[in-house]
């Protein structure tokens, strides 16, 4: 299936891609630190800030893991016995979830969920949520996105650390799969330095591949994410946290409340700015150039049937006469009528 830059993907009824408003994910990811409360006060966050969805993260660790690995993470790599405690400790159970869910649908916002694994896609299926989101982590895990396509949801495509070989694959694998998806440009350091973000790769991922095309960010601060949007990024994903410097693997690549409310305005008000590709004076300037403009008019008194020089004529404003770009035009002309000392020029005198 051939997914045009013109295509509009569907998330719970709410149309993505060009023309339309960029679409505002509040990643919450594991930020709730396994606390329903703290889940619930970070949906609050993003309602305030006129988010469009929230997105929680699930896995079952041991479809993730090897046995071995589990048991004792030291085995393996450095890092991973603390990635591990962690994602022990946050993992939401079903009636959690439920109430999650719940939160979000009288809340009015839409739940979305990052599934690392297919056990994982199973329990988010007896949600029927709207949207599956694939982590960077498993763009080249083509088992998890075929499962995934056969569920026939949009899916939303992160391509933090691959290649772009990879990415090409990917997005043909999709296609081959009949799979609807957004992909997202990412770095993913947690925070990622602004001069690493090469948000060029944006247009040039839309255009090299015809795919719609957004942003998931992981720096600290609001403008990348607004300049990404600027360059054609139709969703914007960006991680929420009551507080940058609560425990947690990503709080403090996350915007707090107020940052995530600032960058939703600061796109809206982007979006309003770009406007379009017509060239019209609008009202304001209309008025403006009454006042400011400069026009053509007589510095002498001017016979009919005399020569117009630079001697007899001048530029000064208001603008109520012949444009001064018509200056090199009109001399050497001949007058047809009389014109007198401070007159305006008009069309009609070339």
């Amino acid at each position: 299936m051939e997914i045009s830059k013109n295509t509009l993907i569907k998330i719970n009824e709410e149309e993505i891609g060009f023309g339309k408003p960029a679409y505002i994910i509040a990643e919450i990811g594991i930020n709730h630190n396994g606390n329903i409360e703290i889940a619930k006060k970070l949906i609050d966050a993003a309602v305030n800030a006129n988010a469009n969805a929230v997105k929680f993260q699930k896995r079952d660790l041991e479809s993730l893991y090897k046995k071995d690995v589990l048991d004792n993470p030291n085995i393996d790599s450095q890092g991973l016995e603390i990635l591990l405690d962690v994602l022990k400790e946050v993992e939401f159970d079903k009636s959690q979830y439920e109430e999650i869910i719940s939160y979000c649908k009288k809340s009015k916002i839409t739940f979305l969920c990052t599934a690392w694994d297919k056990n994982s896609v199973d329990f988010l299926e007896e949600f029927d949520i709207s949207a599956y989101k694939i982590a960077s982590a498993d763009l080249t895990n083509f088992p998890l996105i075929k499962y995934l396509c056969e569920k026939k949801k949009p899916l939303i495509i992160s391509t933090g650390m691959s290649t772009l070989e990879e990415i090409e694959k990917t997005i043909s694998f999709v296609k081959s799969n009949d799979g609807k998806f957004i992909l997202l440009h990412s770095n993913s350091t947690y925070p990622s330095p602004i001069e690493l973000l090469n948000l060029e790769l944006i247009p040039e991922l839309r255009n090299n591949f015809d795919v719609p095309v957004g942003y998931s960010g992981h720096e600290t601060g609001i403008i990348p994410s607004v300049t990404a949007v600027n360059l054609g990024a139709v969703l914007v994903e960006r991680h929420i946290t009551l507080d940058k410097t609560m425990d947690g693997l990503d709080q403090s690549a996350s915007l707090e409340p107020n940052e995530f409310i600032s960058l939703v305005k600061f796109i809206r008000e982007s979006e309003k700015a770009r406007g379009n590709s017509i060239k019209k004076m609008t009202r304001g300037e209309i008025l403006q150039r009454e006042v400011l403009g400069k026009s053509l008019l007589c510095s002498k008194r001017i016979s009919e049937g005399e020569v117009f020089t630079e001697n007899n004529i001048e530029v000064k404003g208001p603008s109520k006469g012949l444009s001064p770009q018509f200056y090199y035009k009109i001399l050497g002309k001949k007058s047809t009528r009389n014109i007198n000392v401070g007159d305006f020029l008009q069309e009609s005198d070339l």
